[in-house]
């Protein structure tokens, strides 16, 4: 299932819904998913002392969220600390009115990164808007102090709220084409110099098709089953959260196995 890239107050805002088999799914303008992809500045952080539960509390301007872990998603969290922004993939849960992450995938991002994803969520914000969808909420509690882990616990029922919010002030302050122009100058300049180090002349910001990604890292798995993820996000020019999530879907799919030296192709 996609994992839609909101802005933190679209995930807290957001509306529980349950599926057919009594899971739960995140409702927002951008589409229904039980996992959503966010990005953030980690802004507190808490461990229990019997190291069976964690969490960090992530910022984007916008509202705070917690990302919460147990068991072995614990070491998830071990590798980051506050102050560092992070884009990451996780699970939708619910614990008393608190909508937050589970984490499946966290990687570190610089703030050029940031500036991006930004103007890339301030474009699709126009392009939903004008399509008559609504991201209108009320003042909702958004900050979550460190606190006593609880038992993990099925979702619940969110009801969704309305009144107006101002989306951003970059959307606030740019046309659609001056949007479109930093896109451009930001994935192609500075975020290419960035990473040229490591991946070359790169393009892998620009919005390309999560179907299609999946589609393209798994007929490149079939060619080498034993590449590694950063030569997959070198090949096709995408970026690693990107080649991560693919390869997840693929083997929630059973499409391919996870392997120590690399990957089996289950088809």
């Amino acid at each position: 299932m996609i994992a839609y890239k909101m802005r933190i107050i679209d995930l807290v805002n957001g509306k529980l819904k349950k599926d057919e088999m009594g899971g739960v799914f995140l409702s927002t303008p951008f589409g229904e998913s039980k996992e959503a992809r966010l990005l953030g500045t980690i802004i507190d952080s808490y461990r229990n002392n019997e190291n069976t539960y964690g969490s960090f509390t992530i910022d984007d301007g916008t509202a705070t969220t917690r990302i919460k872990a147990w068991s072995d998603k614990i070491e998830l969290l071990d590798k980051f600390k506050r102050g560092e922004i992070v884009d990451i993939i996780g699970r939708v849960g619910e614990f008393q009115d608190e909508i937050y992450l589970v984490p499946d995938i966290i990687i570190p991002v610089t703030p050029n990164y940031w500036l991006y994803r930004e103007l890339e969520l301030s474009k699709r914000i126009k392009e939903l808007m004008e399509r008559g969808l609504s991201f209108e909420y009320t003042d909702k509690l958004d900050t979550y102090p460190p606190q006593e882990p609880v038992p993990y616990q099925k979702e619940e029922t969110y009801e969704a709220v309305t009144e107006e919010v101002n989306i951003s002030e970059v959307e606030e302050a740019l046309q659609e084409t001056e949007i479109e122009e930093l896109m451009e100058e930001v994935s192609e300049e500075a975020l290419t110099n960035e990473t040229g180090k490591e991946k070359g002349d790169m393009s892998f910001y620009e919005d390309i098709d999560e179907e299609e990604i999946k589609e393209s890292v798994y007929e490149l798995l079939k060619t080498d089953p034993k590449i590694s993820k950063s030569e997959i996000s070198n090949v096709l020019s995408i970026d690693e959260l990107d080649v991560e999530l693919a390869i997840k879907d693929l083997v929630d799919e059973n499409r391919i196995k996870s392997k120590e030296d690399g990957f089996e192709i289950s088809e």
